[in-house]
């Protein structure tokens, strides 16, 4: 057990159990008050931005291109049965492929993104300047977005709390917030990784193309929510999956939440809205 200057980024404590160790000085650490699981120490803004370079973004943008576009294609589909139009904006929009279907059905689009490449890459497809940088650094004004979008970013973060806290800055009072992040607790592909490269499943790794800081839970991203002043309208399985061998285990993993509510699936999706200020 750890407890010593390393404080907890959800409840504040300083009790942790050593879940992995990985290269020095590098662990994965589970809070002992409040189960948030996360990676100690975190790496720079910088170190992060240096990561998600062209090569990370080159399969999106090529290979995997069609599959991507259906995926993003449903999942504004999904949005646009809670919103059906207004300003968006994308946190971590990547190449901008969500954006400009979003910009294609009439969505006043705007974007963030951490890599200088990607986000070059985006203000060419959508033809309009993405935010390069930290989303608090963007500046923009209060309430002045109907939807923000984290889809698969809130992992990748080193504060979780100061971006939900600036969301709920920028979001219209009756705005909207979707968010999609891995579950910690994916116990199906947990067992099928294991049962196929004979090893158990890595939470985190520096060479590893995905550098995720964060591991939430259902109980533990809710929690979140709470704290940063959001009401949770739906939480339920995230289907963004383009891989055909993981398509297959998810949905296989969602039949114990249809069925009795466990939450034992790939990914968590919520949507979720600013509570009365």
């Amino acid at each position: 057990m750890i407890s010593h200057e390393i404080i907890c980024n959800f409840c504040g404590q300083s009790r942790f159990k050593i879940l992995e160790e990985d290269q020095t000085p590098f662990k994965v650490l589970k809070c002992q008050n409040c189960s948030l699981v996360f990676v100690y120490p975190q790496s720079e803004p910088g170190e992060l931005k240096d990561h998600y370079d062209e090569g990370y973004y080159s399969e999106w943008i090529y290979a995997e291109k069609k599959k991507r576009l259906k995926m993003w294609s449903k999942r504004l589909n999904l949005l646009e049965k809670h919103r059906d139009g207004g300003m968006l904006l994308d946190v971590g929009c990547g190449e901008g492929t969500f954006l400009k279907q979003a910009q294609g059905r009439g969505w006043r689009v705007s974007g963030t993104e951490l890599s200088s490449y990607a986000a070059k890459y985006a203000s060419n497809v959508l033809g309009t300047d993405v935010f390069c940088g930290e989303l608090e650094d963007a500046k923009y004004p209060d309430h002045s977005f109907d939807v923000v979008t984290m889809w698969h970013v809130l992992e990748h973060v080193s504060d979780p709390i100061k971006y939900l806290l600036e969301v709920h800055r920028i979001l219209n009072s009756k705005g909207l917030m979707v968010i999609a992040v891995p579950n910690v607790n994916d116990l199906f592909i947990q067992i099928a990784y294991r049962i196929i490269k004979r090893r158990k499943l890595k939470l985190f790794s520096k060479d590893e193309k995905e550098l995720h800081l964060y591991h939430f839970s259902a109980k533990t991203i809710k929690g979140y929510l709470e704290k940063t002043g959001f009401e949770c309208l739906q939480l339920s399985p995230d289907f963004g999956i383009i891989s055909n061998s993981k398509k297959l285990i998810n949905m296989i993993s969602v039949l114990p939440y249809y069925l009795i509510g466990l939450k034992v699936f790939n990914s968590i999706q919520i949507f979720a809205t600013p509570k009365k200020r």
